[in-house]
């Protein structure tokens, strides 16, 4: 996108004057804009050495908004292996913490069920089985959340190892949703990231929004690893990224919610290109 409002001064900035505002005010600003037709929350990001100009960008934005681009590129009869999940509400979903080793779902079935012959884990209206438990990574739990709102309101059960059994629709939270009273609670946060920015000790701080909003720290020896696994060169390839965090948030002296990423390490993302 070429220009996006500020909703700190209700200005609709271009992306090519934002770049020219001082450095401490564009670093405030971007943690409030949003996209001018829609009103959906965007981020901007400056421009690379690789030769990216500056711009801005919207995710998600409002449905049939003009400004919208596709966020990905669906498979031909549209039901790929998250799809399925919608398919199967009464499934249980066994989240690999290890980033799993397979690159297929792995499907399980439960006891006393008959024998399914095809063995492909999705079943049709007739003679259906609902008791299916897949095996899935953050990654695609992450992609699920953000291309599918009816997967977010799901009634599946995630089984955790180490903790509880709880409803997809219980437990992950939108980054915007999140307040103190989500202090020492373990669930799924997720959403977009406005920006990103080291503090003075090297500490890379993701944000989520103002000063109100989650934001995701990580220690400085850390970054780089991260910056590697992610194809990210410096901070701003982190703008306008999703990020789902399985962890347990913190609230500071000064009363903001961070999660040290250090202590929650089960995380993924989804780097905006």
């Amino acid at each position: 996108m070429y220009s996006a409002r500020c909703t700190e001064d209700g200005v609709i900035y271009a992306a090519v004057d934002f770049a020219r505002l001082p450095p401490e005010e564009l670093a405030r600003k971007r943690q409030f804009l949003q996209c001018s037709e829609c009103g959906g929350p965007a981020f901007f990001r400056k421009a690379s050495r690789g030769g990216r100009a500056a711009c801005f960008g919207a995710r998600p934005h409002a449905p049939n908004c003009e400004l919208a681009a596709p966020e990905y590129d669906p498979n031909a009869d549209g039901r790929g292996e998250d799809q399925e999940q919608l398919l199967n509400p009464g499934n249980r979903i066994v989240v690999d913490l290890n980033y799993g080793a397979a690159r297929q779902p792995v499907v399980r079935e439960e006891d006393g069920l008959p024998q399914n012959r095809d063995r492909r884990g999705r079943y049709g209206e007739e003679g259906g089985r609902p008791q299916a438990r897949m095996q899935r990574r953050l990654s695609s739990l992450l992609r699920n959340l953000i291309e599918m709102p009816e997967f977010r309101q799901s009634d599946q059960i995630l089984e955790i190892e180490g903790c509880p059994e709880i409803l997809v629709r219980d437990f992950f939270v939108p980054l915007l949703e999140v307040t103190t009273d989500h202090e020492g609670q373990f669930r799924g946060y997720w959403g977009m990231l406005s920006d990103a920015r080291r503090g003075h000790d090297g500490t890379l701080w993701l944000n989520s929004g103002g000063r109100d909003a989650i934001s995701f720290c990580l220690d400085e020896h850390l970054v780089t690893p991260l910056y590697d696994r992610y194809g990210i060169e410096d901070e701003e390839g982190l703008a306008g990224a999703y990020i789902l965090v399985l962890g347990t948030p913190s609230v500071s002296q000064r009363n903001k919610v961070y999660c040290d990423l250090a202590i929650n390490e089960h995380m993924a993302m989804r780097v905006a290109r």
